[in-house]
């Protein structure tokens, strides 16, 4: 199995009245009342033909949650259980209960360490999708849309004009936003996605591939780990980061990093624009009971001389402008 398209397309199937309808082969559930999903408990499941089933919850600024694909579990959680409100006494704002997800966005105020007032990474992923409207697509597959805001009653008006379409006869799906500055002043808009992978897919060995010329250790301490193979768990409490830069392109300008598993035979690419998205970083985290791997594509730096001042290195918007950022996330097996 391959992430090419299937032979039997799932609009074939519809047209020709063997399944009656199109959730015979691109399954929608609204959840609601789950903890899991945010303050209000909604979240939308999505299960397809081609072997995904992911988690696109409201509440979090249409972030990802859960993701399964050939019925392995391949999104990080964490070890906490609930998605409760994000505050944390301990001052680490809401990462200190962070559930974990296959997709956290960090932005649009702040990605990283805290910055300028802001907490670390920002605010979308505590910020609750506005206008969600959910549909199907004529080749069988689902689009969620919806509006996150980076915005202050007395401020910034930036908004965030989200798009996630899964397929229904390709193992991937596709983000795309719009970045828009809609107020009087002009504003930074660095974004960062958080992209967390966990076990059975990550596990000692796991092959990471992020074709970059640059491969710098955020510190002294990620060095203790190679970032090309996931390492062996350990039981002290540490993190290793590093940043890729000079992306390799392809010939439409897309950068690609890889997590391969030879233990399953799976292989999960995410690609992007390297023109929107020029960074990339790797958050490895072999900590037991904890244990992660992140691929973060973003457009601003999260450490060293560039964050000095307001905007921290990220892109600044003028009023009315805009930009577009995305990524798509794509499994094959061997």
């Amino acid at each position: 199995m391959s992430n090419e398209p299937h032979s039997i397309r799932s609009a074939d199937l519809l047209a020709g009245g063997f399944v009656s309808r199109p959730d015979a082969v691109a399954e929608i559930r609204e959840l609601l009342g789950d903890p899991r999903s945010g303050p209000r408990g909604r979240a939308y499941r999505i299960t397809t033909a081609c072997g995904i089933s992911v988690e696109v919850l409201p509440e979090r600024g249409l972030d990802l949650g859960s993701l399964w694909f050939a019925s392995y579990p391949i999104a990080w959680r964490s070890p906490l259980e609930s998605r409760g409100a994000f505050t944390d006494p301990a001052g680490e704002g809401w990462i200190g209960k962070f559930s974990g997800g296959m997709l956290a966005t960090a932005g649009l105020d702040n990605i990283g360490p805290g910055h300028d007032g802001m907490g670390l990474h920002g605010s979308h992923h505590n910020t609750a999708a506005t206008d969600v409207a959910i549909r199907r697509t004529a080749d069988a597959g689902v689009v969620i849309e919806g509006v996150v805001d980076s915005a202050r009653a007395f401020g910034r008006k930036v908004y965030l004009y989200r798009r996630i379409a899964i397929a229904a006869d390709r193992a991937e799906l596709t983000l795309t936003d719009r970045i828009v500055n809609e107020g009087t002043t002009a504003e930074g808009v660095p974004v960062l996605y958080h992209m967390n992978f966990g076990a059975p897919l990550v596990l000692p060995g796991t092959e990471i591939d992020v074709a970059a010329a640059n491969h710098e250790p955020r510190d002294v301490a990620a060095q203790r780990f190679t970032w090309e193979h996931f390492p062996q768990p350990i039981e002290e409490v540490m993190e290793s980061v590093w940043g890729h830069t000079g992306l390799e392109r392809d010939a439409a300008g897309k950068a690609y990093a890889r997590v391969h598993s030879a233990q399953l035979g799976i292989t999960a690419t995410v690609s992007w624009n390297a023109d929107e998205l020029p960074r990339c970083l790797e958050w490895i985290y072999p900590t037991r009971n904890a244990w992660a791997l992140g691929i973060e594509p973003t457009n601003a730096p999260a450490w060293g001389p560039e964050r000095v001042g307001i905007p921290a290195g990220a892109p600044v918007l003028e009023p009315g402008e805009s930009i577009n950022t995305g990524f798509t996330l794509a499994f094959s097996q061997d």
